[in-house]
């Protein structure tokens, strides 16, 4: 273990976004804390013997510490059983380590000799391709019944598989996920994941978790539908995998692949769900710890203003083919949201995108809206209006100010910064909220300001807004938001022409009054 964790090259922490020093003290397998519920190791799994049920893993990676790779592939070994791991897949995708792959080769023969000879496979992709890619063509060089696709910095725990396949066994379209322990980056402490969310995404094709409903006499550890893969992870029958044209290879590098995949297996035929009684630990970093090829990867340079990092400019291209190949009339809503996306060339037409779901008979996406995530529905119902919103070139963002952790400052801002403030108009109250739920209002001397949305009368008076044409009356003064200077915000008299006046959402729901 040390010989091999010592060739580690010396890199900061921001390298890997995780505690090295922790991860090269922890060894090859540590005890995790039991998470699932206690019925769950008193459940009769019923599932094929490992002839007819046996598991190909998928591990891609890119630059991973040797420590957190050779945990994530020890305790697999360790904790699954040895009958139903047909073997074990290690994609690496252009590391800077060398001589990381030949090392593992060596140590895992030394320590797993019956595994040597069979059951692990090693690829190298002499330049980086990305994970989309890595994971299609571990996928491809598979054997096994099922795949399971794993990040390289995860722990399985005790029991992980049985329950996997007991629902797979049930279902040969389903598609399941374990329920994620997180992993705390800076502690690498193992906590126990909430079995009462599942995944989501919202109109701009953002991952984001989702509250979990039980139904009546449901308990939180019994497997439920998810919308979404949680994270990464997932688990599907080889064949029907394949049958599915694998991950979207139009996708580049990372991004948006598993929600592709998630709407893709639901609106062809088969279905998505978490199982709480199968455990997996995860770290969830809280940025890229890799980098992203440089925008002269994309078909045009000139798409990405410098507001753009190359991994937001990557996501934004792969969420552009989401949305041409699935979302069918419901695309508006990611153009609304994203406007700068219009403006990326595809290398292929809608045409060419949607042949697969055209072959397949896949449904429409307003089944996906009705059947599988009402969620997204809730945003035509909620709101009359939504999205960026517009003044003249610029649009109004509420900036965080740097001296506050919660406090934001109004500004006007370039439209196509990545994280430029969303709005919605609420319909009910008539309040402008941002996607956090701080709402513009009129405060002392008629001062603008972002406060949390309110929910007693008072508050909602002084938050409260009324659309006339383009412009935005604030309801209690009957004054309109206005532009008169670069970079000043305040209320005055409406004036019906004044091009300072006019504020236009990305999306509106319904028409001017």
């Amino acid at each position: 273990w040390l010989d091999f964790v010592c060739q580690t090259r010396v890199q900061s922490e921001a390298f890997y976004q995780y505690s090295l020093q922790l991860s090269d003290s922890l060894g090859a397998i540590r005890k995790l804390p039991a998470t699932r519920q206690k019925s769950c190791n008193f459940r009769g799994y019923a599932y094929p013997p490992a002839c007819q049920a046996n598991v190909s893993i998928v591990i891609s990676f890119h630059n991973e510490a040797r420590s957190m790779l050779l945990r994530t592939i020890v305790c697999l070994l360790r904790r699954t059983p040895e009958e139903y791991l047909h073997e074990l897949i290690v994609v690496d995708d252009g590391s800077r380590d060398a001589t990381l792959l030949d090392d593992l080769k060596q140590w895992l023969g030394r320590v797993f000799p019956a595994r040597r000879q069979r059951g692990l496979i090693f690829l190298v992709n002499r330049q980086r391709r990305g994970l989309i890619w890595s994971r299609n063509r571990g996928a491809s060089v598979a054997s096994g019944h099922y795949v399971l696709f794993l990040d390289s910095h995860c722990e399985v725990n005790v029991g992980w598989l049985e329950p996997l396949l007991d629902r797979l066994a049930q279902n040969p379209r389903l598609a399941v996920s374990p329920l994620l322990d997180p992993i705390d980056p800076v502690t690498l402490h193992y906590r126990k994941g909430n079995e009462m969310l599942k995944g989501g995404f919202d109109w701009s094709l953002h991952f984001h978790w989702l509250k979990r409903r039980l139904g009546k006499r449901e308990r939180p550890e019994a497997p439920y539908k998810s919308p979404v893969f949680a994270g990464g992870v997932l688990m599907i029958s080889r064949e029907w995998f394949l049958h599915l044209d694998s991950f979207n290879p139009n996708l580049k590098i990372w991004g948006g692949e598993s929600i592709e995949l998630a709407i893709k297996l639901w609106l062809c035929g088969g279905q998505i769900e978490i199982v709480p009684c199968s455990r997996i630990g995860h770290i969830f970093r809280r940025l890229h710890a890799f980098e992203f090829p440089p925008p002269k990867f994309f078909p045009s340079q000139e798409l990405f203003s410098q507001e753009l990092s190359s991994a937001q400019a990557n996501y934004l291209y792969n969420s552009k083919i989401i949305a041409e190949s699935w979302l069918d009339e419901y695309k508006n809503m990611f153009y609304a949201l994203k406007p700068a996306a219009r403006g990326i060339p595809l290398n292929h037409t809608s045409q060419e995108l949607q042949q697969f779901r055209r072959q397949r008979r896949c449904h429409r996406f307003g089944w996906y809206l009705r059947h599988v995530s009402p969620e997204l529905r809730f945003h035509f119902d909620e709101f009359s209006a939504s999205g960026i919103l517009r003044n003249e070139d610029r649009c109004l963002h509420a900036r965080k100010q740097r001296d506050s952790r919660h406090r934001r400052q109004l500004i006007l801002a370039s439209c196509h910064m990545e994280d430029i403030t969303q709005w919605r108009l609420i319909r009910v109250t008539g309040q402008l909220s941002t996607q956090r739920e701080q709402c513009l209002g009129a405060g002392v001397q008629l001062r603008l300001s972002l406060e949390p949305c309110g929910g007693n009368e008072t508050q909602r008076t002084a938050q409260k807004w009324a659309r006339r044409g383009t412009h935005l009356v604030h309801a209690a003064t009957h004054l309109c938001l206005d532009n008169p200077l670069k970079d000043r915000l305040e209320l005055s008299s409406c004036r019906s022409h004044a091009l300072s006046q006019s504020f236009q959402f990305a999306l509106e729901m319904e028409g001017h009054t």
